[in-house]
């Protein structure tokens, strides 16, 4: 029953006496009225009742019902060693008990302009259950805003209690209770209405604070619950009542800095904060703007969780925080667009971070520079409208376990872990992530110590940024779609998949579904390269890539990594030529006994190469030009001669086609006539026999006794007349050597031995087919001194590669 004064027509009962108080309690604990008529009692008479008579009152305390407190009720200073009870009554004026020291104060079903109790000490229960609290007051507890309830500084052994209680501040602070200290559990639970600002700042609850299907009103906006630096030796609850009333609040929770040793559950809660503005007067407007909750710094010894359909509609801050475990349950709304959802920046977590599956999320989950000991499990979660492209931003985080991203739907931002030390397998296959023009994953500079996996069914519209990260495990793109549409201005780059020097330890499975339009790994380096060579985008980047081996197919001897031809066409694809790819893939096969594979793919490496410097501008002078031809024919002889040096058995079947060439030219009867030798007295010979005969050799025993001294020669042989017959000898009596085309040949064409026929025989230059011989084998000379080198050059190569 509420009663206000003048509410009744019957004749009213006045006790102003404090003695008939005190004859009243002596016969009845309780006063109230008697049948048919109204109770008014004098709050001065009351007020000398627990002064002058406390000691004659029975410690039962007093109990008045029904009645009607006329005055203001001032009890400032006071003890009074009775419980004080007053049910169903009606206040005229504030009730005060400022500094008071009560036994007990119990307000239940009353109604009353404001209670002030700076200052008060209730050894037990403090219980403002049913009452109904209008108007708002001001005290020297604050210079800034007045409140209906009044409890700064106060000391409560008990519990307060506040059921179905109804505190309307008009527009002011509900309750202000700074630095309040409850020895018991502090209950605002079922109907319980509050308009206005509920602040307990710096407030100690050694139990639990229970918002069991509370609401709160903070008309307009700003903060509507202050628990900043406040103390719960229990739990908080804001949770729906067994009824089905919701719990709400309708502004922005503070909590900054309290300390929670229990667990902070929110279930089928609503806050929805509004907007934030600038007004407000003195230290009050310092504290408005920010997000739903705002509790940088807050210890949870339990859990955070967020369970039925709670809705949050802005962000909630728990930086700094050191937190047992938080969890999100499925029906749960976060909503916070632009900004941050959940704020958990350079936090501890003491367990894991749980989003239910199906959880839907609006804005950023900040985690950069969290210690998240357990995992983070974001499975089949949706989150989209993120603050600065950011859907989860978790820079220089740290989390031991494994990050699960399976079947996460992401838009308009990345999924940055950019910096950041992962304990287990970051796994997001099924995974769509979108993000146009920018990037949607990101692990720049992250340690995994175990698997990336981006396949079975991960799809990303945007690119992926692996740069210099550190996989322990593998990294596994095998089913997964990589497409990216790079915008003006972007900061996603050119490429779908970005790896630029990264090391992943695993092995790279690069059996993509789908990539465009390009991939860099520039710098990568890696154990295993299990791809399909024709698998890849048509523009892509693998310089400096390193690798062990390729990926060995089932059930074949080499499978399909180890296939040259494949591999020598997936490098010719490059965006822009590089050697190095092809020396790494050829290294590779060699390591792996493919010496010949190995030597095929680097001569495919330097037919690459003559045709990019053929395309590309060889200058602008013509003596530039003309060397630059010259060197594309030269290398193209290269080529086809010797393979560039990885084929000397080809210069060997050169050098034989030349000398079957000089010798079969050398065995034409032709050819054999105009072959010349002289001998060292001056008589020429041709293979037939001698032509000129200037000093013949004639035996000692055949010469005649009278012959002329004057036709002795030097040596004292004689010689005939140069008329005389030519000698059919073809080696002269042995004073050249005999014409054989074959050592004729190779005396000619390989520089390396000396058989004596080229030094013997030459051709007669004054005849027309002497001169074109002389020529040919002159050339011919030139070519075998070339072809020579070009062997030893070759297998002196081969046998540095060969070398252990």
């Amino acid at each position: 029953m509420r009663r206000r004064l003048g509410a009744s027509r019957r004749s009213p009962l006045t006790v102003a006496d404090e003695g008939a108080l005190l004859r009243i309690c002596a016969s009845d604990r309780d006063i109230r009225p008697t049948t048919g008529r109204d109770l008014i009692v004098e709050a001065d008479a009351l007020r000398r009742l627990c002064h002058r008579y406390r000691d004659k009152v029975d410690p039962r305390g007093v109990t008045l019902r029904h009645a009607t407190i006329d005055g203001g009720l001032d009890l400032s200073g006071m003890a009074v060693p009775f419980p004080l009870r007053f049910l169903d009554c009606a206040f005229s004026d504030p009730l005060v008990v400022d500094g008071a020291d009560l036994a007990q104060l119990t307000l239940d079903g009353c109604a009353l302009p404001g209670l002030i109790g700076n200052g008060l000490r209730v050894r037990r229960d403090l219980d403002l259950s049913r009452s109904t609290i209008n108007g708002a007051h001001a005290t020297p507890a604050s210079t800034s805003r007045a409140a209906a309830v009044w409890l700064c500084e106060s000391e409560i052994g008990g519990r307060l209690l506040c059921v179905d209680t109804r505190i309307d501040s008009g527009g002011e602070r509900a309750i202000q209770a700074d630095r309040m200290r409850v020895g018991g559990t502090v209950r605002l639970l079922h109907e319980f209405t509050a308009y206005g600002e509920l602040r307990l700042l710096g407030a100690r609850i050694e139990g639990s604070l229970d918002f069991t299907g509370a609401r709160l009103d903070r008309s307009g906006d700003g903060l509507a619950l202050d628990l900043g630096d406040a103390t719960i030796g229990g739990s908080l609850f804001l949770i729906d009542s067994q009824e089905g009333r919701r719990a709400s609040i309708n502004g922005r929770v503070d909590m900054g800095n309290a300390r929670i040793a229990g667990q902070l559950l929110l279930r089928n809660a609503t806050i929805l904060p509004g907007e934030p503005v600038a007004e407000g007067r003195g230290y009050a407007r310092a504290r408005k703007g920010g997000s739903a909750i705002s509790a940088p710094g807050l210890f949870v010894g339990g859990d955070v969780s967020f369970e039925g359909g709670c809705h949050i509609g802005g962000g909630i801050d728990f930086s700094v925080g050191d937190i047992g475990r938080v969890r999100v349950a499925r029906d749960c709304r976060l909503e916070a667009p632009g900004g941050r959802a959940l704020d958990l920046s350079n936090a501890e977590l003491r367990s894991s971070v749980v989003f239910d599956e199906g959880t839907r999320v609006q804005g950023t989950l900040r985690l950069s520079g969290a210690n998240i000991r357990g995992n983070l499990l974001l499975r089949d979660t949706e989150w989209c409208r993120p603050e600065d492209l950011s859907l989860i931003a978790a820079q220089a985080a740290v989390v031991a376990g494994d990050v699960d991203l399976r079947g996460v739907r992401a838009t308009g931002g990345q999924l940055g872990f950019r910096s950041a030390i992962l304990g287990g397998v970051l796994d997001a296959h099924g995974a769509r992530l979108e993000n146009t023009g920018g990037r949607t994953l990101t692990l720049h500079q992250a340690v995994v110590k175990g698997s990336v996996l981006l396949c079975a069914g991960f799809e990303s519209h945007g690119s992926v940024k692996l740069s210099r990260c550190t996989i322990e495990g593998r990294l596994d793109c095998r089913d997964g779609v990589f497409s990216h549409r790079p915008e003006a201005g972007g900061e996603g780059g050119g490429h779908a998949l970005e790896v630029v020097s990264a090391t992943i330890r695993g092995g790279m499975y690069l059996g993509w579904r789908r990539i465009s339009p390009s991939v860099d790994l520039t710098g990568a380096s890696t154990t295993l390269l299990a791809d399909d060579p024709g698998n890849w985008p048509d523009r892509f980047v693998v310089s400096g890539l390193t690798y062990d081996r390729f990926e060995v197919a089932p059930g074949t001897g080499r499978g399909s990594g180890w296939n040259w031809r494949a591999r020598c066409d997936w490098l010719a694809r490059q965006a822009s030529f590089d050697a190095g790819p092809y020396e790494q893939a050829a290294r590779v096969f060699r390591q792996h006994g493919y010496a010949g594979e190995a030597e095929n793919i680097l001569i495919r490496q330097h037919r690459h190469a003559r045709r990019t410097a053929a395309m590309s501008r060889p200058g602008t002078s013509a003596w530039t030009r003309a060397r630059a031809r010259m060197r594309f024919w030269l290398d193209g002889v290269y080529g086809l001669t010797v393979g560039y040096g990885y084929r000397p058995g080809r210069t060997l079947w050169l050098l034989l086609a030349l000398l079957t060439l000089v010798g079969g030219m050398l065995l034409a009867a032709p050819v054999q006539s105009t072959m010349r030798a002289t001998d060292a007295r001056g008589n020429t010979y041709s293979p037939s026999g001698r032509l000129v005969t200037v000093d013949p050799v004639v035996p000692a025993l055949e010469q005649p006794a009278h012959a002329d001294a004057r036709q002795a020669g030097p040596t004292g042989d004689y010689a005939t007349r140069a008329d005389d017959p030519p000698h059919l000898d073809p080696c002269g009596d042995g004073q050249v050597r005999c014409f054989n085309p074959v050592f004729y040949s190779i005396d000619t064409v390989i520089p390396l031995v000396s058989l004596e026929q080229r030094s013997t025989w030459y051709p007669n230059e004054h005849s027309g087919l002497g001169a074109l011989v002389s020529v040919v084998l002159h050339v011919a000379t030139l070519l075998g001194w070339l072809l020579s080198t070009v062997v030893v050059l070759a297998f002196a190569r081969l046998a540095r590669n060969t070398q252990p």
